[in-house]
């Protein structure tokens, strides 16, 4: 028993040395009722917030994403797509595209990512691959690229299949670099669009977005939220996709702009109109409890070091690049640590610029960021120096060959004279 009680005190001892420091976490979390959520800074891609973000879901109509994302990077905005026999035959949301009507990829880009055409994601993969099942091993080894880690897509649009599933993490990761497509962006946050008549059908057809975060007012879109009935648009969000499915329930990966920041949200089965007051409560809570600090500015002094055969005898060294991170709101400046390594042997000539060493900044441990140490001034080499090396280059070298050649001939020559005249002396000398 004593033992025993020996045990659990250093235990407890342990628990509580290993609790005390700086928590990265913020004083207040949230809870949503969505199955599957997470909330990202798009710029470093740092997790602010998650729930079951690992877990494989079915991601309906977000997995469209991924469809315009390859689109953009595989074909021209111009470029014309004839539909085949099979592909207005597309289950599901659709523009109702005919066999042998022409679009642009432009067009079926605006239909996918606004009406949630799911025959027009048929289409653009076809266009792409030249069948949905080799744009699925596309739309996977892309999603690996960028990021992901427990994906695996079959098809184009996320109609239900029981091997086509994502995570909350993977599609933020797939939104994070789509962000940075400008067309991709432009569409996303488009609320209306138009596809003007074709030779296979005499109307125009009207396309609006899903996603009622960009337009949703008045009395048939409102929410609760925070106790209060509240208008669904939110005017700080400006994209991206909303996807449903029987088994997939509501999903919705959103982008929100605020204060120079800019946030992604994805929440998978949620119920109705839980999956925008979610989408919300993620939004505000990454907002409300992070900001964004300048962890140190690019031109920073941050060593001087001494310089060999220089003019002058020392170089200060600057960082490159700004770093900034995403933080809590109970940050404390004093708990990152850095760590500066510099070359060796610092030998000039040096130019301004010139990259001699690295600054690392961590904060608990983990890395938050680096940038190259660079050399804030040039700084000449020795007179002296310059002349040893002239001496030692290869046109130099011959040259003083030549120089030493002509010397030991001129020696040679004045030796040989000098000696003739001597014995001419002695002569005199015998007569």
């Amino acid at each position: 028993m004593k033992r025993l009680f020996i045990v659990m005190l250093v235990i407890s001892i342990l628990i509580s040395s290993t609790s005390v420091g700086f928590s990265l976490a913020p004083e207040e979390s949230i809870s949503i009722t969505s199955e599957s959520g997470i909330v990202i800074d798009a710029a470093s891609g740092d997790i602010l917030f998650e729930k079951n973000a690992h877990k494989p879901m079915y991601p309906a109509s977000t997995t469209k994403v991924m469809t315009a994302v390859l689109t953009l990077e595989n074909a021209n905005l111009n470029d014309k797509v004839i539909i085949d026999k099979e592909t207005p035959f597309t289950d599901g949301s659709r523009i109702y595209v005919k066999e042998g009507e022409e679009f642009t990829v432009e067009q079926l880009l605006n239909a996918l990512l606004i009406q949630s055409a799911n025959d027009s994601a048929v289409a653009l993969a076809k266009h792409v691959s030249g069948s949905v099942e080799e744009f699925a091993k596309l739309m996977n080894k892309r999603a690996k690229e960028l990021g992901a880690l427990n994906t695996n897509f079959t098809n184009p649009n996320g109609l239900p299949d029981k091997n086509h599933v994502t995570t909350a993490y993977d599609l933020s990761m797939i939104a994070k670099y789509a962000m940075t497509i400008p067309k991709f962006r432009e569409i996303v946050k488009t609320e209306k669009y138009q596809i003007p008549i074709t030779e296979k059908t005499d109307e125009v057809r009207y396309l609006k977005n899903r996603n009622r975060l960009l337009w949703g007012v008045g009395p048939s879109n409102k929410m609760e939220y925070n106790g209060e009935l509240i208008d669904i648009k939110y005017d700080i969000v400006d994209g991206i996709k909303t996807g449903y499915t029987a088994e997939a329930q509501q999903c919705l990966v959103s982008t929100a702009y605020k204060n120079n920041r800019r946030v992604i949200s994805v929440v998978l089965k949620a119920i109705k109109t839980n999956v925008y007051s979610d989408t919300r409560k993620l939004i505000d809570y990454a907002f409300d409890n992070f900001n964004l600090i300048d962890v140190v500015n690019s031109g920073t002094i941050l060593k001087t070091v001494p310089v060999e055969k220089g003019i002058e005898e020392n170089v200060d060294l600057v960082t490159q690049d700004s770093i900034s991170k995403i933080v809590p709101n109970n940050y404390n400046q004093s708990h990152v640590a850095h760590k500066i390594e510099v070359e060796q042997q610092i030998v000039a000539p040096i130019n301004k610029g010139q990259v001699l060493g690295k600054v690392t900044y961590t904060l608990n441990g983990e890395s938050i960021g680096e940038t190259n140490l660079i050399a804030l001034q040039s700084i000449d080499e020795k007179q002296v120096y310059k002349i040893i090396k002239k001496i030692k280059e290869p046109k130099s070298i011959n040259f003083f060959k030549i120089l030493i050649g002509i010397a030991l001939v001129y020696i040679l020559w004045r030796t040989i004279v000098t000696v003739r005249r001597i014995r001419r002396k002695r002569r005199r000398w015998r007569w």
